[in-house]
């Protein structure tokens, strides 16, 4: 039975609701015009979602692998203008592949902003400076092994930027320039990393293991008609998508009705109506059932997978209350980024990379088929359809990955360090794209960050001040261990399969996308920071609270040096051994309903948040399944549409109005 399921389900997921044929001409690649506004956009959200955290201090607007802000984007262009350029000229109507394209270029732009890149980068260079005293003695430990081209050192620029600058006095833009040059450069080469691994894997992933990429799938069915003679897209021209967009829109407006009015209820549930325990020994979870973004992307992965994510997450309270009863609990990270606690984290961290080893062990006559052809022209594989060829993606990930190591072990990194630190971020990167494109979950992460892998992996013992600093300030990158570009980049390699013609400028478009977008919110966050205080930015941890915490907890490590963490390890070979295990039963007896993915993220913060939409999700979806098939499936997906476009549209609303009404008084009402 399990087996029929999975085929039906598969079935589905292989199923979009678009026109025919006849409706939907083949049109260009991509153009000009939507290479340019791609990047307009990029530039539009870096300012927006920059803007929204500094002075309006509302939502968190760049913390899903599909942006709000850009899904909010996409709609628009989908649903007004493109309806609006049908009834002045057919010649001015965006294609797909155009629209594919801008998406293609913003997912991965977007990225930048705030909890992407500069939040983070900006947050962790200037904190060892502005927050040294004599008494934690960061300049003891800290300051010998910084340089002004790693980090700003004018401490009288620095306060300006944290405290803000007198009325009229100019910014000095030159003390920052060179350390964020080199960053940016840094920036560079973890992106042609990404990219080039993430166009090595793509036929493996897409052709081989035919992954649905549920994310990218919404913007493939949204745009499918885009060139057809009616007037707006078929998700719009349904009934159900309307009822279904107007019911989260409602609550939102209601929900802001009764900041001005408290006389009115509020919706406790937005972002969350709480966190519950199931004991009080036991991990909780927060009550989300209305977070429609989660639900509507979800609906599209297959549900054993989906099953997979909140059946571990049950096992993972189980196993915490367990410990927690009989008082077992390894000492408490004193890393900031990691998931408490430690046992959970470092198993599911294990399991991940379990799944990383595997899947490219499962790929390796591709990857050895990939080099071949990088290094014989003539090798039979064909790279036609892939974004770069594999001559061109093998050589730029061995040139940026060089790079990336020298550029770390510059900084004072030992070279030791830096290839443990390099494979950490690794499994990260490789495995949330993985987790992400199979699972279409819209926010995951990982469980230990690859700062703490090395450093518990190798022991403190061992490190030089240099080094420890080093992995300090690789803080920088951190993105909250989300996969930073690869996650983006895997949809967007995806979308580029429906991107006809010039499909390999995409790659060049995505990168330049990235800069403007790196450009413009840096220079948001530098002039705010300096015209009102960066210290004053509350829901802005990053000049706070999370760069203080690291140099804080390394400065732990450097003062009583440890061996390697023996306990931990033990958990990593744990989770790994069970993710083995797992996938061994699923490949060995058809019958196995049990995907092994959620133990991957089982134990990670934000799946507290993510586990009871991705329920709601399975549910639905399975009811659907089991009572109407494939049929009822394509009929049900404008409901999950309107939810998504319902929701974007009342976090949109929300913005607006705390902008106007509420400006540096924001309420958050979306989170992860």
């Amino acid at each position: 039975m399990s087996v029929w399921i999975c085929l039906e389900d598969n079935l589905a997921l292989q199923a979009p609701l678009v026109p025919s044929p006849s409706e939907n001409p083949i049109t260009p690649g991509i153009t000009v015009r939507a290479v340019v506004l791609g990047i307009a956009i990029v530039v539009f959200i870096n300012l927006w979602a920059t803007y929204a955290e500094t002075v309006v201090k509302s939502s968190r607007l760049n913390l899903s692998f599909f942006q709000i802000t850009l899904l909010a984007v996409f709609i628009v262009m989908v649903g007004l203008i493109n309806p609006a350029l049908k009834l002045v000229s057919r010649s001015l109507v965006f294609s797909q592949s155009e629209l594919l394209a801008i998406v293609a270029i913003g997912m991965v732009g977007c990225v930048v902003p705030t909890s992407g890149v500069t939040g983070f980068l900006i947050g962790v260079i200037s904190t060892p400076f502005y927050f040294a005293t004599p008494e934690n003695g960061w300049a003891e430990f800290y300051h010998p092994h910084l340089a002004s081209w790693m980090v700003p050192t004018d401490l009288d620029a620095i306060r300006g930027f944290y405290e803000g600058l007198p009325p009229g006095a100019p910014i000095p833009w030159m003390v920052w320039v060179i350390p964020l040059t080199w960053w940016a450069s840094l920036v560079v080469a973890v992106l042609g990393i990404s990219a080039s691994v993430m166009v090595i894997l793509r036929k493996q992933w897409v052709e081989s293991e035919r992954l649905v990429y549920p994310i990218a799938a919404v913007p493939i069915e949204m745009s499918a008609d885009a060139m057809s003679n009616r007037l707006f897209p078929a998700f719009m021209r349904n009934r159900l998508f309307w009822v279904a967009a107007v019911f989260p829109f409602g609550i939102f407006v209601w929900h802001s009705l009764s900041w001005a009015y408290p006389l009115l209820p509020s919706v406790g549930v937005l972002p969350h109506g709480g966190y519950f325990q199931f004991t009080r020994y036991s991990p909780g979870l927060y009550i989300q059932p209305m977070q429609f973004l989660t639900i509507g992307f979800a609906y599209f992965a297959n549900t054993q997978v989906l099953f997979s994510i909140w059946f571990f997450f049950l096992l993972h309270v189980i196993e915490g209350d367990i410990f927690n009863r009989f008082g077992y609990q390894i000492q408490t990270s004193t890393d900031s980024f990691s998931a408490d606690p430690p046992t959970e984290a470092w198993q599911c961290f294990g399991a991940l990379g379990a799944l990383v080893v595997w899947r490219l062990w499962v790929a390796r006559q591709h990857l050895k088929d990939v080099f071949l052809k990088a290094i014989y022209a003539n090798h039979p594989v064909d790279d036609q359809d892939e974004v770069l060829s594999y001559r061109t993606a093998v050589l730029m990930l061995l040139i940026c990955f060089c790079y990336a190591l020298f550029w770390l072990h510059q900084t004072g990194m030992d070279w030791g360090t830096a290839l443990v630190f390099a494979a950490g971020v690794g499994i990260i990167y490789i495995g949330i794209a993985r987790i992400v494109s199979e699972a279409g979950v819209v926010y995951s992460g990982a469980t230990v960050t690859p700062q703490a892998f090395a450093m518990d992996l190798r022991g403190t013992y061992g490190m030089s001040g240099a080094s420890m600093t080093a992995l300090t300030l690789s803080y920088s990158l951190i993105d909250y261990m989300r996969g930073l570009f690869t996650p983006g980049l895997a949809q967007a390699i995806k979308l580029g399969d429906l991107i006809g013609g010039n499909r390999r400028m995409l790659l060049a478009c995505v990168a330049v996308g990235v800069l403007a977008g790196l450009a413009s919110s840096i220079f948001l966050i530098l002039y705010m920071g300096h015209t009102y205080g960066a210290y004053n930015f509350p829901r802005f941890p990053f000049f706070s609270g999370d760069p203080k915490g690291v140099f804080e907890s390394s400065l732990v490590l450097m003062r009583a040096p440890k061996g390697p963490d023996v306990e931990r390890m033990v958990f990593f070979g744990i989770g790994a051994g069970l993710m083995g295990l797992l996938t061994f039963l699923r490949y060995r007896f058809s019958w196995w309903p049990i995907h092994p993915i959620g133990l991957t993220i089982s134990a990670a913060d934000n799946t507290a948040s993510l586990v009871m939409p991705v329920f709601i999700a399975w549910a639905c979806k399975a009811i659907i399944m089991r009572v109407g098939g494939v049929n009822l499936y394509r009929q049900s997906k404008p409901v999950f549409f309107g939810l998504l476009v319902g929701y974007t549209a009342g976090v949109v609303w929300c913005f607006v109005v705390d902008m106007f009404w509420w400006p540096g008084q924001g309420h958050s009402v979306h989170w992860w």
